[in-house]
């Protein structure tokens, strides 16, 4: 009987053939990149890599996951009972993550992990199952918020995360494609958005007796 090899040692090597991955795709994009390309990064030989990985849709779905486990684990801990500063703080962490130059530089190859979920249905099932495990964390929130009356009861709470979801999710792509991008102004953005001050005038002395009414916001106010 051969000897049993450590689950630690496994899971090394697992995300040791995922960085040298990933680092293939940043360097040659998804589809230029070969598993000869990606044994070579990793130092391993052929066998070695199929010990763990049939293709390098196997390593994006891993990969994935691996990503999703990290967000979900690093959002959790900012929920908190005070439903509206849980939003604001959901937006903070993704807002932070963005100004990180590591971050934007490898999100070139999230992009290309969309674009292969449009036509590889194995990758698309990973996609949605990341993004789904998300939304229901906002919805929660979404969900409580609209009991309390922070925002407008009306509006669907799958769709409403969604949006919110999709807001920081935009700023990654503006990052990447404009380095110089003012993160911080975006997010305040973002934040006024969900705490119903985007369509609020500000506030200056007037004689007018009426004064023109606010739109409608996120809040419903």
């Amino acid at each position: 009987m051969s000897p049993k090899v450590p689950q630690a040692y496994l899971k090394a090597r697992r995300e040791e053939i995922m960085d040298a991955a990933v680092k293939c795709f940043m360097e040659k994009g998804f589809h230029n990149t070969t598993m000869q390309d990606i044994y070579d990064a990793a130092n391993l030989s052929p066998g070695a890599v199929y010990n763990y990985f049939d293709s390098k849709e196997d390593i994006v779905v891993s990969a994935l996951k691996e990503f999703s486990d990290w967000s979900i684990s690093s959002i959790t801990p900012l929920l908190s009972e005070n439903q509206t500063e849980s939003l604001i703080k959901y937006v903070e962490f993704w807002i932070s993550y963005t100004k990180q130059q590591a971050s934007t530089e490898r999100f070139s190859v999230t992009l290309d992990y969309y674009s292969e979920a449009a036509r590889k249905n194995n990758i698309r099932e990973a996609v949605l199952k990341s993004q789904n495990r998300s939304h229901e964390k906002i919805m929660e929130i979404v969900k409580n918020n609209q009991r309390t009356g922070k925002i407008n009861p009306k509006l669907d709470p799958l769709a409403t995360a969604r949006v919110i979801g999709s807001m920081v999710f935009g700023a990654t792509i503006h990052k990447m494609l404009n380095p110089d991008l003012d993160v911080d102004a975006y997010g305040k953005v973002c934040e006024s958005l969900i705490n119903g001050t985007f369509t609020r005038p500000a506030k200056r002395r007037s004689t007018k007796k009426h004064q023109p009414a606010a739109l409608k916001t996120l809040s419903g106010g």
